[in-house]
């Protein structure tokens, strides 16, 4: 899946404030307190709330717009403040947070709600909200508006849902060094363009975009002299040979094609007069994990004498469709435990970002795939989740997954207008939620989306992590996605590597991603999908022989350094790598290293557009949710014996990785020096034994790991 892009922070900001165009609107201005750092204010907006309404006292004269703007009036705005912490509370916010995360540490487990976080740790954040001194303005140096130093001095940052401005920030100056490229002919070619071939049962499915005998793209219309297409099969030492008639070849132009044409089209970012041929072959010699050669060549007529085009050759291994029973295979997971009944107050939820958030295909996912596992989903809130012209891909993925895998726990939505540089629509959400105590609220999250960190600034990166330290500190547990392109930008290569955030941070647990591949060195994997195939988990990365279209993201955060509870295995992995290090100058080896885990994250099988479409999804947005459920299964497992939530994982988890390695499925082979679009840079890192910056410390025995945490200790 692609990374989400967000908008960026201006660099030196003091708060580092989200500002878009404000409109002067006769209105009363009213604040909403959640009793927490995060406050939400609304234009218009009922007093029925949780919390209560307060009138901040400060008129709407009194925030003057200096950005060129027309005014529209009767039109409500909501707006998240998030409200300035003191230093030195905050340090204590974050030595509890370790304290109670760190199983060696007495204070292990023993988390804390909201209100009590408010009580004993960040008793001077002001939670009644009220603001003293409304006279006077400050400018900020965003240079767009002039606000009251009654905000000024109390607010931190200011999130819009209304994009109307985006502040560009610092950026990555691009590499002097030559990316890799994909072996293209110099000369133009008029091979076939081959964007995708599936398996499906005996078949191969065959989409192409139509090039002409002079090399040029179809456009508008079939080519005149094109009369099918020469296929050719290489299995083993056998070479087959089948032609594709003008008929069989269904070559359609985008615009005037039907919906699967048309809908492949889109997906293959092809212009509306290209033409794309979708067709498929049988033949009964092709297995999955065996790889297998595919040439293409069009068939033209010229002047009555037939000629060939040139050949597009691609090495081919069909992969098994993931699907959580594969899943539930590969990492052992108890298909008893599945099935078991969950405690109400088993909960998690998926943070999602402008997406149509679909009912209907999940349900049709639950049906298709999920007859053994339970799906439940629960409360959507936020906003922004019911336009039908947004993309649902990413949500749909991230609900069946997490729903499926964390079998029969009921799964929430939380909605958000865009994936800005801070996540405080999420945190306001909590906020609200933690305010009710009848509320069941989350235990588990999982979040599918990330941005570049010198995008996001260390003032907002702080900000947020406040927050996180919050979630961990009242037993939650957040699973991040650690990125599809590698140690690159989705553009190419830059002078110092790219690193995502949030899964950079040291206060989720980042998960990467792996491929499933035919093992060449007898390190067996089965599944019951394969029983007789030796198979091997190998680091995601793309490539034409799987079909991989994402790298997995991982390497060392910017602004973090090296949390305690990976010190000995990251500094072993520094030692241990030696020559295989890309130089210094491109990442800070002291900072916090990430992922933490990997999970299979190629080829999940997926249902959208209400159940009327199968697409098969690749990305960390796909083992990130898979991952979350796994774990909610687990820490359902825990309450049920009355022991406490996980909370924040990754100390626990790297004390396992070194007293109970078989806990974990070591990842030895692959690199992440690549991104999703196929560019190679000329350096990465590498995955080896032990801990790496590109599956961290591996994939998880789920059966093994959940007997090990729900063991009560005396």
């Amino acid at each position: 899946m692609e990374r989400r892009g967000t908008c960026s922070s201006r660099e030196a900001s003091l708060f580092l404030m989200k500002f878009y165009a404000w409109e002067v609107m006769r209105v009363n201005i009213s604040l909403i307190f959640l009793y927490t750092p995060i406050l939400l204010l609304v234009l218009n907006y009922s007093s029925s709330v949780i919390g209560g309404t307060i009138k901040a006292g400060v008129r709407h004269e009194q925030w003057k717009l200096l950005a060129y703007s027309k005014p529209r009036e009767n039109e409500n705005i909501a707006l998240i403040f998030v409200i300035k912490n003191n230093d030195k509370q905050v340090s204590n916010l974050e030595q509890k947070f370790t304290q109670v995360s760190n199983p060696m540490h007495a204070d292990y487990g023993n988390f804390l709600t909201y209100d009590e976080i408010h009580e004993q740790l960040l008793s001077e954040t002001p939670k009644s909200g009220k603001i003293h001194r409304t006279s006077g303005q400050l400018a900020f140096r965003a240079k767009q508006f002039k606000l009251p130093s009654a905000i000024y001095d109390n607010i931190d940052y200011i999130e819009q849902s209304s994009e109307f401005l985006t502040v560009s920030g610092p950026k990555i100056p691009a590499s002097n060094e030559s990316p890799s490229k994909h072996p293209l002919a110099e000369s133009i070619s008029n091979a076939p363009n081959v964007l995708f071939l599936d398996r499906i049962g005996k078949r191969i499915e065959f989409f192409i975009q139509l090039i002409c005998s002079n090399g040029e793209n179809a456009s508008d219309t079939v080519c005149p002299e094109f009369r099918g297409f020469r296929i050719g099969l290489i299995v083993l030492t056998s070479t087959t040979q089948i032609t594709v008639s003008l008929v069989n070849a269904n070559c359609q132009v985008c615009y005037k094609a039907g919906s699967t044409i048309y809908d492949a089209c889109f997906n293959y970012d092809l212009t509306d007069d290209s033409v794309l041929c979708l067709f498929s072959i049988s033949h009964n010699n092709i297995k999955k994990y065996e790889q297998i050669t595919v040439s293409i060549e069009s068939i033209f007529v010229l002047d009555g004498e037939t000629s060939y085009s040139d050949s597009a050759i691609q090495p081919f291994e069909q992969v098994a469709h993931v699907t959580p029973s594969l899943l539930a295979s590969l990492y052992n997971v108890s298909m008893s435990i599945v099935k078991q009944k969950r405690l109400p107050k088993s909960r998690q939820a998926v943070v999602g970002f402008s997406e149509y958030y679909n009912l209907k295909s999940y349900k049709a996912f639950a049906q298709t795939y999920g007859k053994n596992f339970n799906l439940r989903f629960g409360k959507v809130y936020g906003d922004d989740y019911t336009n039908k012209s947004y993309d649902e891909g990413e949500t749909s993925l991230d609900m069946e997954y997490m729903a499926a895998m964390g079998a029969g726990i009921v799964t929430d939505y939380i909605s958000s207008t865009s994936a800005g540089v801070s996540y405080a629509p999420l945190f306001a959400t909590l906020a609200l939620l933690e305010s009710n105590k009848r509320n069941v609220v989350p235990l588990v999250y999982s979040i599918s989306y990330g941005t570049d960190s010198t995008d996001v600034g260390p003032k907002i990166v702080r900000m947020n992590d406040i927050q996180f330290m919050k979630m961990g500190v009242s037993g939650k547990s957040v699973f991040a996605s650690a990125g599809d392109d590698g140690i690159a930008s989705s553009t190419g290569c830059t002078k110092r590597f790219i690193t995502e955030y949030p899964a950079a941070s040291p206060y989720v647990t980042a998960v990467g991603a792996t491929q499933l591949v035919l093992s060449v060195t007898n390190n067996c994997r089965y599944i019951a999908q394969e029983p007789r195939k030796c198979l091997e988990e190998i680091v995601a990365y793309t490539n034409d022989l799987t079909e991989c279209l994402i790298t997995s993201g991982g390497g060392f955060s910017i602004y973090h350094t090296r949390p305690t509870w990976q010190k000995k295995m990251v500094q072993n992995y520094l030692s241990t790598a030696n020559k295989r290090l890309p130089p210094l100058t491109y990442f800070n080896k002291n900072n916090r290293a990430y992922p933490d885990i990997t999970l299979l994250g190629h080829d999940y099988s997926t249902k959208q557009k209400g159940g009327r479409v199968d697409l098969s999804e690749d990305g960390t947005s796909a083992s990130s949710p898979a991952t979350a459920g796994l774990f909610s299964l687990i820490n359902d497992q825990r309450l049920k014996l009355g022991m406490k939530p996980l909370g924040f994982v990754n100390p626990l988890l790297y004390q396992l990785a070194e007293t109970n390695p078989e806990v974990f499925y070591d990842i030895v082979k692959g690199e992440n020096n690549c991104n999703s679009a196929g560019v190679c840079c000329p350096y990465g890192f590498e995955a080896q034994k032990g801990y790496d910056p590109v599956s961290g410390i591996g994939s998880i025995n789920h059966g093994l790991l959940m007997e090990l945490l729900t063991q009560r200790t005396s």
